[in-house]
Order: C-alpha cells, then structure tokens, then sequence
C-alpha cells in the first residue's frame, strides 16, 4: 500500500498552494505553503481548513477548495518510476492499495487524471475514516479491503506520519525518498526511487531476526543518483 501525495504523484508544491488560494478566498489568514503541511496530520480537507479559518466549514467552504484543486490537477503527475514500480508488483502477484489522508474526490480527480487508477484497485481516503494517520484505522481497512494480513503488508510514504501509522498499524514501513520528503528514523527501510520497493519486499519478512540488519544495508547501498 501506498500514500499518495509526495509518494507516488509529485503534488506538494501543487496541493499546498491550492490551500493557500482557498484559505485566502474563503476570508481566512495569510498562511504559508510549508504552514499548510505542517497540519496536514490532523485530518483530512474540511479539518484542515477548520483550522485554519478558525470556524466550521460549509459543504460550499469545501466546494471552493474542490473548485481550486480541480483547476490544478493537469499538472499533476506520477513520479518517475511509479507506474512502472505498480505493473512490476502487479505482475509479482502483489495486491496494490493506497491510503491517503486526501478526500476521495480529490483523490478520485488525481487518479484518474494520471492513470493510476487502473493499477490500484483499492483506495482508502482521509474523508472515509474516523481518525487520521497517525491512527492505522486508514491501513487496517486497506488490509481488510485487500484481503490481506498486516503481516504480509507493507506501506510505503514519504511523511514521518505515514511511518508511524504504518507501526501503528503493525505494517513494514517503507521510506519513500524520491521526492519531498522528511527525515526517517535510522531502523525505517529506505526507497531512494521506486524501482527500490522491489529489492526491499524481496529481503527479510519483518520482525525476523535479520529484518532491521537488511534495512541498515538497504540504506548505504541502495543508489543515490536519483536524490534531490
């Protein structure tokens, strides 16, 4: 399973802003992209706008940001490497799922638009569940979803909260490093690009003796060519 924003579509210099253009349009603050992200932790779109405007949102409130996203989402698309990653894991016999703290409507506009659509049946997003990451509630659905076991999934994110909801939920938590991204603990298994996910699910099942020794490995010797 996959987060999305930062993880598999480069949206974070896109998303923030269309924040920013709502929060500003709707009468609230002054607020900085980088601001923006910060909060992205306490729920999805109708929370993060809450918070920000200092009030209850309206389903109109929620419309504009929709409106602003929407006017943006052409120029959203996959990191390199990610289809490719998704067919390659689809073909291993993997089953591929996403969840995202993005609402469904958003998430649905982004999918489709870059066609990812089609190589992630299941989608689990941030309007549909009681308690945002860092809670597993989003990824113990995905799994139920999927049909699969927490032992035999893992997640893969670019945010330190896509970590933690990944041990909170008892998942193998995968660093996405091709992008944007925040600092990760040392013991967190590392992606410097996509096509890395692969050589990572093919090493030690976790919480086997030898699972943190590969991660450590994993880090100094995977390639550093495709870093920011």
């Amino acid at each position: 399973m996959f987060d999305l924003d930062g993880t598999l579509v480069d949206t974070m210099t896109i998303a923030p802003t269309v924040y920013v253009d709502t929060i500003r349009a709707l009468g609230g603050p002054e607020v900085s992209p980088a601001t923006v992200v910060a909060t992205w932790h306490i729920g999805a779109t109708p929370f993060v706008l809450a918070h920000f405007l200092g009030r209850p949102v309206s389903a109109e409130d929620v419309e504009c940001y929709h409106r602003h996203f929407a006017a943006t989402v052409a120029d959203v698309r996959p990191f390199p490497g990610v289809p490719e990653l998704a067919d390659d894991l689809d073909r291993a016999g993997c089953q591929l799922g996403i969840f995202t703290a993005a609402t469904r409507r958003a998430t649905a506009l982004v999918l489709a638009s870059t066609g990812l659509d089609r190589l992630f049946p299941v989608v689990v997003c941030g309007d549909e569940i009681a308690e945002p990451k860092p809670a597993p509630e989003g990824l113990l659905l995905a799994c139920q979803r999927l049909g699969v076991d927490v032992a035999e999934a893992a997640y893969v994110g670019d945010a330190e909260v896509d970590l933690k909801c990944a041990e909170a939920a008892r998942l193998l938590a995968i660093h996405a490093r091709w992008g944007m991204t925040s600092p990760a603990p040392a013991e967190v298994m590392v992606a410097h690009r996509p096509a890395d996910i692969l050589e990572l699910l093919a090493g030690p099942a976790p919480g086997s003796p030898d699972h943190a020794t590969a991660a450590g490995q994993t880090h100094r010797t995977t390639p550093r060519k495709d870093n920011p």
